[in-house]
């Protein structure tokens, strides 16, 4: 039986167009899985910011984690922005590689937890990691190479990716501990991935005058503010400088804080070298003064 030109035609537009939608409905099917998911854990980060007990606040944690856990194996996770999610530090990478989702419990004797997981996108596959807050047990950082089981902890705010030696990638990481009623911490870390694409967190690229560390810790007194942030126009991380309010209380960080001067790092020959000094009013510093 012949088919008319015309027909055939018709036939080929039906085809065509009866594609789009079934692909649109799984897309949508899958946005609105994320939407759900992100109200359901934005309604717990709430119920755990106004819990009344560590008892409460650990068992509204659990779901939040066992939530996260369910999600982030899936590729709609780590494109969808989770913008409600107020309670939680969410970063992406600007090379689209990495995403982090952190948040800390508070604890009725005045420390903290800190949650943490982390997406990794390979060329043909996403991985996922849950990170394990060893804080307390840590000691000297500035000196250890840590793995996700022995995570040293803070609220990531910012993900810096410098490329180093040998072609690794290496992402900066500026964090934030509301450590307890003394102080208050802010963290400079370094997060790669290692032959078999499992993170390790510091890496001996710090380096302020001849010495070398694998992270930077500032600790401060708790009602100072101190800033700690990667300017994009001086391409440097620009800090505040701590210092004791007096001299005899050196060494006792609840008595610390800025002193209206700033030091900065900047990234060079795969290090982040530091200058002191700097007057940040400039755009552009000149480090060779």
């Amino acid at each position: 039986m012949r088919i008319d030109l015309n027909v055939r035609l018709l036939i080929g537009i039906l085809l065509v167009f009866s594609f789009p939608p079934v692909l649109y409905a799984q897309e949508s099917g899958e946005k609105s899985n994320m939407r759900k998911a992100e109200q359901y854990l934005a309604s717990h980060f709430d119920s755990l910011s106004s819990a009344g007990s560590d008892y409460k606040r650990e068992a509204i944690n659990r779901k939040i984690k066992d939530k996260f856990r369910s999600l982030l194996d899936h590729e709609a996770s780590f494109v969808y922005p989770f913008d409600s999610l107020s309670n939680a530090g969410i970063l992406k990478s600007p090379d689209e590689k990495v995403k982090i989702y952190n948040w800390n419990v508070p604890y009725e004797a005045g420390y903290h937890v800190f949650h943490c997981f982390i997406q990794y996108r390979k060329a043909d596959s996403l991985m996922s990691f849950e990170l394990e807050d060893a804080s307390g047990k840590i000691d000297e950082p500035e000196t250890k190479i840590l793995d996700k089981d022995h995570w040293y902890a803070a609220l990531y705010y910012d993900i810096i990716p410098k490329e180093g030696r040998r072609g690794k990638t290496y992402y900066t990481l500026l964090g934030y501990d509301p450590n307890d009623y003394m102080t208050n911490r802010k963290v400079i870390d370094v997060l790669y991935f290692d032959e078999n694409n499992q993170p390790v967190f510091g890496a001996e690229i710090f380096k302020n005058q001849r010495n070398m560390s694998r992270r930077i810790v500032f600790e401060y007194a708790e009602f100072a503010t101190m800033t700690l942030q990667y300017d994009e126009d001086k391409d440097m991380i620009v800090y505040d400088h701590l210092s004791p309010s007096k001299p005899r209380y050196e060494g006792q960080y609840e008595f610390y804080g800025p002193d209206f001067s700033y030091d900065g790092l900047r990234f060079e020959d795969g290090i982040w070298n530091t200058y002191f000094d700097l007057d940040i009013r400039l755009n552009e510093i000149n480090l060779n003064e």
